[in-house]
């Protein structure tokens, strides 16, 4: 089974080898993590992906040539918290005046801005400035509440944008159980796909990024479980194939740099 992956967080998990990823016949974008690191730390790392993003870029010391160079596929603003260019998910505050001319400079250069992490009054401003708008790793607040999943108005933004938004694997964002189902995620799935079709979403697992993933969908080779799963449940073919693959592959195909 083909997937295309919109957030992958292996370059900034402990499992990372500084090897070139391979991920056979998939298409993966490798999504670099701020934490606590400075951008010229986590800057070499880009060396090792042929298709990379960032996520948090509020470094101190950001190199917004740099940065550019490589051509990131989408740039997060924020994480969850305060940085110099904006307020995350953890505030109601938007975007620092920093961050509207970041996003101008991104504008320029055809990078879309991914509004995974940023608060509710951050995701209008982003909206409100941005080109080009996505969703790298999210679920919905329709199916389960939760400080980073988004709202019906939000998704109805992103898809009049022509932005794409990936449903992540990351359990947290499902259930406050202890265990997740991977009925849980296809919950999500199909709460997307029967309100807004089958054209503005994708895979965005967050895989290295957590360890609270459905059962039967730990890596790539088990979404052939999902894929059966989604037919059985009245999804159409061509519909998954667009959700498991096509969607997000025409949007890395069709990025302006």
């Amino acid at each position: 089974m083909t997937v295309a992956d919109f957030h992958n967080d292996i370059l900034t998990s402990s499992s990372f080898n500084f090897k070139p990823l391979d991920f056979g016949d998939n298409r993966v974008v490798t999504a670099i993590f701020r934490g606590e690191r400075g951008f010229d730390e986590v800057f070499p790392l880009t060396e090792y992906t042929k298709s990379v993003a960032f996520e948090d870029v509020g470094y101190n010391d950001l190199n917004l040539d740099k940065l550019i160079s490589v051509k990131p596929l989408y740039v997060g603003i924020t994480w969850n918290g305060e940085n110099r260019f904006g307020y995350g998910c953890d505030y109601s505050f938007g975007l620092k005046r920093s961050g509207v001319e970041l996003i101008k400079f991104l504008n320029g250069h055809g990078v879309a801005i991914d509004t995974a992490h940023i608060s509710r009054r951050g995701f209008t401003d982003i909206i409100d400035n941005a080109e080009r708008v996505v969703n790298s790793h999210t679920l919905f607040n329709g199916v389960y509440k939760h400080k980073r999943n988004l709202d019906d108005w939000q998704i109805k933004l992103l898809i009049e944008k022509g932005g794409l938004i990936g449903i992540t694997c990351c359990g947290l964002f499902m259930t406050n159980r202890k265990t997740c189902k991977i009925t849980d995620y296809i919950d999500n799935i199909l709460y997307f796909y029967e309100r807004y079709g089958s054209d503005n979403f994708c895979i965005g697992t967050d895989f290295n990024g957590t360890d609270f993933l459905p059962d039967r969908l730990k890596n790539y080779s088990d979404f052939s479980h999902l894929y059966g799963m989604l037919l059985s449940r009245g999804m159409q073919r061509e519909c998954i194939d667009k959700f498991f693959y096509k969607n997000l592959v025409d949007f890395i195909d069709c990025a302006k740099f």
